[in-house]
């Protein structure tokens, strides 16, 4: 549980300070599966990646 609220730390502030897409992120944290890791974060955060990003923007 730990690892994953951290990737999704990570992911977030990556989606939200760079241009990399979702994939991208998702390597970056060490999920090789876009579609789990955009998942994941909408169930952390509550929206998916692309409205996380323009909201945090």
């Amino acid at each position: 549980m730990y690892l994953t609220g951290w990737r999704m730390v990570l992911g977030a502030d990556l989606l939200r300070d760079t241009d990399a897409t979702v994939a991208a992120v998702a390597r970056e944290v060490g999920n090789e599966d876009a579609f789990a890791f955009s998942v994941a974060l909408k169930r952390a955060r509550g929206v998916s990646p692309s409205i996380w990003r323009r909201q945090a923007r």
